[in-house]
Parts: C-alpha cells; sequence; structure tokens
C-alpha cells in the first residue's frame, strides 16, 4: 500500500505541474481574447469554446471512466479492440454534429447576437463546427492514454504541448489583429494535433495488462457501465457552459465577454482536481479490484489533502483581491469581481469534499453519481432561467454555485454510507 502512495505522490506531482501549466495557458488564452477583441468579439469567442466543450461531453460518450475501470483488467488485444470501436464511435457522432452545427449557424448568430452584429457570429459558430469532429475523440485519445498507465505521456501531450501550442498560436493571430474567427480556430487547432498525436501514441505503444486473468469485457458489460457516465458527462458540461449560453440569449455579448472569463479563472482551479483525478482513477480502481479497503481511503485522503493544499491558496486569493483580478483582462471587467467571489467560495467546499465522485465510480456506482449530476443540471438550469434575465450574470453565478455545491455534497454524503 506505501508503495502505491509514493507512485501516487510522484503522479501526482507530475500531473500537479501540467496543470499548473494549462492552468496559466487557459488564463493567458482569456486575457489574449479579452484585450485583442471587443467586449462582443470577446462574447462570440466565449460562446464558441462553450459550443465546443457542450460536444466534446456529448461526443465522449462518457467513455474515459469506462476505459479507467475496465481496460486495467482487460488483455492487452481487447483493450485496444474496445478503444478502436469507441473512438470510431465518437468520430462518426463528432461529424453529424459538425454538420448540424454548421448548418444552424445563422439561426444560433441570430439567437446569441444582435441584428447587426448576427453574421459575424454565425461566422464565428461555422468555424468552430469544422473542428467538432475532434472534440470528442481529444478526449478518448487521453482518457484511453491514462487508462493504459500512460500518464507521462499524456501529461505531455494534454496539459504542456496542447496550451502551450494554444497560447503560441492565439498570440500569433492576436498580434496580426485577426478577427473572433481567426482566434477561435487558433484556440481549437491544437486539440486536433494534440488528437492525432495520441491516437499515434495509442497505435505505438499498446496497452499493458496489469493482471494475471485479464477480465473478458463485453460491449453490453462497457455500455451498462458507461452509459450511465455518458448522461452525467453530458450533464457535467452542460452545468459548467449552458450558463454560458443562456446568459448570450437574453444580455449583450458584452455581459458574456465578463461573465465567461470569471467562469474560466474560477475554472483555473478545477485543472488541479482533474489533473488528480485523472492520476487517481486507474490506481483506485486496481485497490478496489484487490479488495484493499484501507488503501482506498488512504488514496482518498491523500488526494484530498493535495486538493485544499493546491486549490485553496488560489481560491481565497482570487476571493481577497477579486477586482485585482478581474482588472487584468481590462477596466471593463472589473463588475464580474462579484461573481468571482461567489464562485471561488463555492470551490472551497468542492475542494475539501475530495474526490468523492470518483469513489463511486471505481465502487461501480455510476448511475447514483450521474443521479447527482443531473439533479445538479437541473437546478442549474431552473435558477438560471429564473435569476439570469432578472440579475444578469450574478444570477447565473448563484445558479452554478447551486449547482457545485449539490453535486459535491450528495456524493460526500453517499460515499461516508459505503464506509
Amino acid at each position: 500500500m506505501e508503495a502505491g502512495l509514493d507512485g501516487l505522490g510522484r503522479r501526482s506531482a507530475l500531473a500537479l505541474g501540467g496543470a499548473g501549466i494549462s492552468g496559466v495557458a487557459m488564463i493567458g488564452s482569456i486575457i489574449i481574447a479579452s484585450r485583442s477583441l471587443s467586449a462582443g468579439g470577446a462574447g462570440e469567442f466565449f460562446v464558441a469554446i462553450s459550443l465546443f466543450a457542450i460536444v466534446q461531453g456529448i461526443c465522449s460518450f462518457g467513455a474515459e471512466t469506462g476505459f479507467q475501470y475496465f481496460v486495467p483488467t482487460m488483455s492487452t488485444q481487447e483493450a485496444r479492440r474496445l478503444i478502436r470501436i469507441v473512438a470510431s464511435a465518437s468520430a462518426v457522432l463528432g461529424v453529424v454534429t459538425a454538420t448540424a452545427v454548421w448548418l444552424g449557424a445563422e439561426p444560433l448568430g441570430e439567437l446569441f447576437a444582435e441584428a447587426e452584429t448576427a453574421p459575424g457570429t454565425a461566422d464565428v459558430i461555422r468555424t468552430i463546427a469544422v473542428l467538432l469532429p475532434f472534440a470528442g475523440l481529444y478526449e478518448l485519445t487521453m482518457g484511453a492514454l491514462r487508462a493504459c498507465d500512460r500518464v507521462l505521456l499524456s501529461v505531455g501531450v494534454d496539459r504542456i504541448i496542447q496550451p502551450l501550442l494554444q497560447i503560441t498560436l492565439m498570440l500569433s493571430v492576436a498580434s496580426a489583429g485577426g478577427s473572433s474567427s481567426a482566434l477561435v480556430l487558433a484556440w481549437a487547432t491544437p486539440f486536433v494535433v494534440a488528437t492525432i498525436a495520441a491516437s499515434v501514441l495509442l497505435v505505438v505503444l499498446p496497452p499493458g495488462s496489469n493482471v494475471d486473468q485479464p477480465v473478458d469485457v463485453t460491449q453490453r458489460i462497457f455500455w451498462r457501465y458507461t452509459a450511465p457516465r455518458s448522461i452525467a458527462r453530458i450533464a457535467q458540461t452542460m452545468t459548467q457552459r449552458l450558463d454560458v449560453m443562456i446568459l448570450a440569449a437574453v444580455y449583450p455579448l458584452g455581459e458574456v465577454a465578463v461573465y465567461g472569463t470569471v467562469s474560466r479563472c474560477m475554472i483555473a482551479g478545477v485543472f488541479v482536481a482533474t489533473a488528480l483525478r485523472q492520476t487517481v482513477q486507474p490506481r483506485l480502481r486496481r485497490l478496489i479490484v484487490d479488495g484493499d479497503r484501507v488503501g482506498v481511503k488512504n488514496m482518498y485522503g491523500v488526494s484530498t489533502t493535495w486538493l485544499v493544499l493546491v486549490t485553496w491558496p488560489v481560491y481565497l486569493t482570487m476571493i481577497a483581491f477579486a477586482p485585482l483580478v478581474m482588472s487584468v483582462f481590462g477596466p471593463e471587467y472589473v463588475r464580474g469581481a462579484p461573481a468571482l467571489v461567489l464562485l471561488c467560495s463555492a470551490m472551497l467546499v468542492a475542494s475539501a469534499c475530495g474526490l468523492v465522485d470518483v469513489v463511486l465510480l471505481m465502487l461501480g456506482r455510476s448511475w447514483l453519481s450521474s443521479i447527482n449530476i443531473v439533479i445538479a443540471l437541473v437546478a442549474n438550469i431552473a435558477l438560471n432561467l429564473i435569476l439570469a434575465p432578472r440579475f444578469g450574470m450574478i444570477g447565473s453565478a448563484i445558479a452554478w454555485v447551486v449547482a457545485i455545491l449539490g453535486s459535491n455534497l450528495l456524493p460526500l454524503l453517499q460515499t461516508l454510507r459505503f464506509g
């Protein structure tokens, strides 16, 4: 067990380093967009990247968790076959979704923008539509690398190469005075490059089986476990991104730019939780398969400690200096400070809960986890529809706070019931 925790420490340090680079790069991309574009153009940028994230959640099927759950128990040949089948299905759905978004660009532009700027917004939506087939594939290939115990490669591609390439391209476009469409293209292209790189690595370095007796995992077994995660993944993405779309439908894109900036600042800390989650999941699953309940408890405790130590200073700093933080993006963004304080306060509670949802998932309670996330989504949408039209970004922030607290406190109580 101690060896397992030592391994967790080394991998967590590596993952946290990558998360730090990703977080800084994400903040950098927001600064570039807010400083190089008008308020309306920045709003178009946030609408486009939110659309990309929503499609990513839909087209990845939530299969990353299925990979983490099953691949460590499968033979090399069967694991490769499973990954190939899921990736093919994601590619097909991605093409269909991209086509639908391209064809619906004009109505979406009219929904999110004023009449005089709607054609430009539609062009931005068409730009992101071109790269949507890679949205789900990106998440699947990265999840497959981690499930195959290629953590170093996953961190290198996902957390270092992709964000650094993103910042480089966006800086180049902004320096040349590029439009919203050009900046969105620069933001999304690195996902395509990273997906191709991860696909090549999966072919060259196939998954290795670490079990004496590999488990025979049929498609029915895999999807019975993964189906609720698909629902949960979509619900989770909607919770994080749909508020931007709702706000864009009822307020000018300038308001969307400010709130989008606030939400991305808060999300920077989530990179740490994601990094720990990706490191902990496969090892936690092996401990559960081995029946090491004490090891599971210790791993949960260690990962929660890492999470609090790394994220709390960031969130507390943003709470204490919210106006100063927002002023980095421009004087007009300072009015987003109250929303930033609300969201960061909720994330303090979320960090203290630890990776409770991961424990539920690796115990095989995928339906229970999905129900929690769907409840949070329903609350988020309902409160957004009620509060956003009246209170703007503050209403959207309150709705998200409720969703954050619900999606962390519910699984915490449920995990306690399982001991």
